[in-house]
This record gives structure tokens, C-alpha cells and sequence, in this order.
């Protein structure tokens, strides 16, 4: 667009996950005139410098209910707009060096089971045998 409108009944000031999810939803909701406004390109500033890490796992329930209602989301969001968004599900490690972060994350594992988020104990063998190098 090379022209921008001289009115809007939404305009969004910045063009990353956040304005554009909000767009994406209001979009969802029926919203048609909308706006959103970035300097360079959608999703070129901090988004972009983020790698498309999504953790599903936050200390608090909301925070984890959001993060997994955006992974839902990024699963379906090729098949909605048919068009390749680069999603690619690789999965995680986290390693525990004491007895205490072992301990968090056992509290971790059944948090995850509780939002449905798949999740694996392993031992420090299976992880060696998963990745070698490490």
C-alpha cells in the first residue's frame, strides 16, 4: 500500500507479534478497517531478532495458557492464509546441574502434563545418547 488512509477505526503503531497478532484477532472478529503501521517491515524489528522461539512453559498459569494458545495458533496459521509462516516444531532441553533445579523441573514436568504440553524426564545418559556432544 502505497498511500496511507487519512482514517481508520483501529490503527496499530508497530508491525511485530504484538500489533500483528492484534490485527490477526480483530481481523478474526470481523474488524475490516484496520491499520497497521510499521517503519521497515511487519515483523522485522525484536520479533525478528527473537529466532521464533516459543517456550510453552511459563511460571505463571495465564502465561502458559497464552503461550499455548499462540502455538495452537501457529500450527494453523499456514493452512488459515496459505501461506508458509516457517513454523517448525524442534522441541527443547533443559538440564539440571543440582539437586535443586532437578527438583524445579520435576515441579516443571508436571505443570507441563497439567496444560497438556508434552514433556519427557530423562536422564543425563538418554541425553547423552540423544545428543553426543553434549
Amino acid at each position: 500500500m502505497s498511500e496511507l488512509p487519512t482514517q481508520a477505526q483501529v490503527v496499530i503503531i508497530g508491525g511485530g507479534v504484538g500489533g500483528c497478532s492484534i490485527a490477526y484477532h480483530l481481523s478474526d472478529l470481523g474488524w475490516t478497517d484496520v491499520v497497521v503501521l510499521e517503519r521497515h517491515e511487519l515483523t522485522s524489528g525484536s520479533t525478528w531478532h527473537s529466532a521464533g522461539l516459543v517456550g510453552q512453559l511459563r511460571s505463571d498459569a495465564n502465561l502458559t495458557r497464552m503461550m499455548s494458545y499462540s502455538t495452537d495458533l501457529y500450527r494453523r496459521l499456514k493452512d488459515e492464509t496459505e501461506q508458509d509462516t516457517g513454523w517448525r516444531e524442534v522441541g527443547g532441553i533443559r538440564l539440571a546441574s543440582s539437586t535443586e533445579r532437578m527438583e524445579d523441573l520435576k515441579k516443571l514436568v508436571g505443570m507441563a502434563r497439567s496444560f497438556d504440553v508434552p514433556i519427557e524426564l530423562i536422564s543425563p545418559k538418554e541425553a547423552h545418547d540423544m545428543f553426543p556432544l553434549m
